[in-house]
């Protein structure tokens, strides 16, 4: 197949850590299943991330973060210097730390060279705009970085339901850390960030109307959304895993322009192949196709360009 795709949402595990990212898929990801996958399916290039953060991360101590982190973010940077035409990297970044992750985006960006960041919707017991997180929004700021938004699952809502917490905790997770940090103002302050949250922004869309309605109530948000909680949604980005059907894809597309829509697969959780069929089953224009397949997030990992 003609290789024009740009995944960006795909991810990778270094094999000593395969035992701490989970199992399922994961025990089985190696770096020839995802070129295997991209070449199968017509994908030039993918931004290699973290998948979700088992909860159990947080309650681990600084140490063990900062060690972690670091040794997944030079397994992935190892990956891309191996393969530059085909991988770029999200660094991770473990937030709960702040010292250690303002050395991890120092390390990241300057030595690892870095394309972006990605953090998790929540930190255990935190979400992204909490108060103690403003210096590190406050360097990537400086860094016009691009902050790469993965679900998981905070302790206040592990094992709910006894179901996954893919099928309904990362969707809500999502919009949590969506308006954590649009009601802590981090939007407006740190508007030189490029903000990526996965799967089609999970329940935030739907909740677009209900959202709008409460937020006209606080105070502080003509400081927070100076042109309106819309126009806030508006300048953000989000990727396709889990979402090519019509009914996700018309709710983030009522929302938000198709310049901000990215593909992404979730691979190895999500395979390539059924993604690029359902977009393809969402009666889009052929322009909006290719616009969301490699051109969107050209504009925003231009080095792929190559791929």
């Amino acid at each position: 197949m003609d290789p024009h795709r740009i995944d960006v949402h795909h991810h990778y595990y270094p094999e000593d850590l395969k035992d701490v990212l989970g199992g399922g898929p994961t025990k089985n990801w190696t770096m020839q299943a995802s070129l295997d996958e991209m070449d199968t399916n017509g994908v030039a290039a993918v931004a290699l991330s973290a998948s979700s953060i088992p909860t159990d991360w947080w309650r681990q101590d600084d140490a063990w973060l900062r060690r972690t982190v670091r040794r997944f973010n030079e397994f992935g940077a190892e990956l891309v210097k191996s393969r530059p035409d085909r991988f770029a990297l999200f660094a991770f970044l473990s937030m709960k730390d702040v010292d250690g992750t303002l050395d991890e985006i120092a390390h990241a960006f300057d030595t690892l060279k870095a394309d972006g960041v990605g953090i998790a919707t929540s930190f255990g017991d935190t979400w992204p705009g909490d108060p103690a997180y403003a210096p590190i929004w406050d360097e990537l700021n400086r860094r016009k970085a691009l902050v790469y938004i993965h679900p998981t699952v905070p302790f206040c809502c592990e094992g709910v339901l006894g179901i996954s917490s893919s099928m309904v905790e990362y969707p809500f997770d999502t919009c949590r850390a969506m308006l954590s940090l649009l009601l802590s103002g981090t939007f407006a302050r740190c508007r030189d960030i490029r903000f990526v949250f996965c799967h089609a922004g999970g329940v935030t869309p739907a909740l677009t109307g209900r959202i709008e309605w409460g937020t006209e109530r606080i105070k502080e948000m003509p400081a927070h959304a100076p042109d309106g909680y819309r126009a806030e949604i508006a300048r953000l980005h989000f990727d396709t895993a889990t979402s090519t059907n019509p009914i996700a894809m018309g709710a983030l597309r009522a929302v938000v322009p198709d310049s901000q829509i990215m593909f992404g697969s979730d691979f190895p959780y999500g395979r390539i192949g059924p993604t690029v069929a359902g977009l393809h089953s969402c009666g889009l224009p052929d322009a909006t196709v290719k616009a969301i397949e490699r051109d969107n997030a050209l504009r925003l990992v231009p080095r792929l360009k190559n791929g």
